[in-house]
């Protein structure tokens, strides 16, 4: 993606601090190691989804899956001694489609951390969309990004419609993150349901963690009904 035409290169440089804020520190590795760009930037990936029944009285929203995403990361840490403290760094998409991290945190009662997330990504500036420009200063540029990514489906999605029907991305595409989760909010026959399809880089992951995540992801999403 290239930065907007509408992009003010004197607000971008004002907005380095908070965005080498929210990249510090550098995140342990998710998966068995760290990727690089330069090599591992797959052109196909391992694909899995998972379609669970949503029972809560309204739709979760994009705030709420992003907790669940952040819970759920920190949980499957945790599960591998390595917890991280300061919180999960996630990309989430800019209505141009370029990303933007947000540090979420990973553990807390389900309506707090609801809460807090949506605090956070609010606190972007500008909406995150001058991170691509920003990401070019030098102090910036030496900073490890995020190493998961997460799509919001919903708005793209119909009635009836399951995930592997409408995703982000093909299983093809260039997968530049260790993982990229696309959650879409279905209904079929009156009966909610959040369809996640998980894209991961196979360099990285075994298939007992993909496993493992999956188990979490279920465990998590059904404490913010």
């Amino acid at each position: 993606m290239i930065a907007s035409a509408q992009t003010d290169p004197a607000a971008v440089v004002t907005q380095v601090p908070y965005w080498i804020a929210v990249l510090t520190p550098e995140e342990w590795p998710f998966g068995m190691r760290r990727t690089d760009p330069r090599i591992d930037t797959i052109d196909s990936s391992v694909v899995t989804t998972a379609r669970t029944q949503w029972t809560g009285a309204a739709h979760p929203s994009r705030t709420t899956l992003l907790a669940v995403l952040a819970a759920t990361v920190g949980a499957w840490q945790a599960d591998r001694c390595r917890n991280n403290t300061s919180g999960v760094l996630i990309d989430i998409e800019t209505p141009a489609g370029d990303y933007f991290p947000v540090r979420l945190p990973p553990i807390g009662d389900a309506a707090l951390l609801t809460e807090e997330v949506r605090r956070r990504v609010a606190a972007a500036p500008h909406g995150g969309v001058d991170y691509l420009a920003a990401r070019s200063v030098p102090a910036l540029a030496r900073k490890a990004g995020a190493q998961i990514a997460f799509h919001d489906g919903s708005d793209r999605s119909t009635a009836g419609a399951t995930v592997s029907d409408d995703v982000t991305a093909s299983d093809d595409a260039p997968l530049p993150h260790n993982l990229t989760v696309t959650c879409t909010v279905t209904e079929i026959d009156s009966v909610t349901f959040v369809e996640a399809e998980f894209r991961w880089n196979y360099r990285v992951f075994t298939r007992a963690d993909v496993d493992d995540f999956e188990r979490f992801w279920d465990k998590t999403i059904s404490k913010f009904v």
